[in-house]
């Protein structure tokens, strides 16, 4: 799994920025880290959701032009995805595929510990 740590500190708002390479898992430790997912197309896999995630966020930046994919296993994801054309809501999928991914489009993840909610902001479309 390739993720490097991009400089020495969080950002100024308290953000560890990470490069992502290739597919990895999260786990708790991750939250409120940003992913620049670049190289390929990376396949994010989310944490089982669990009560303890209550408050889980992370941020995920497409670094690239690939169709990086958010994975919830059997995890529930709603989505709103706004891009350039139109707006889908997208209810209890398992996954969520940036279409024609392009640089700079974005995912904000956040759980409740029941559900994952995600707000995606694409050049093109998310599915």
């Amino acid at each position: 799994m390739a993720k490097t740590r991009v400089g020495s500190h969080p950002s100024y708002g308290g953000t560890v920025v990470v490069n992502a390479t290739s597919s990895f898992s999260l786990d708790p430790s991750d939250s409120g880290k940003a992913f620049i997912l670049k190289g390929a197309a990376v396949t994010v896999t989310l944490p089982t959701l669990s009560t303890n995630l209550a408050g889980f966020q992370i941020t995920l930046i497409s670094g690239d032009d690939s169709e990086h994919v958010l994975s919830g296993g059997a995890s529930k994801i709603y989505a709103i995805t706004i891009n350039t054309s139109a707006s889908t809501r997208v209810a209890a999928a398992s996954t969520l595929t940036l279409s024609a991914g392009e640089i700079g489009d974005i995912m904000k993840v956040i759980s409740d510990g029941t559900n994952w909610y995600v707000q995606c902001f694409s050049g093109a479309s998310a599915s």
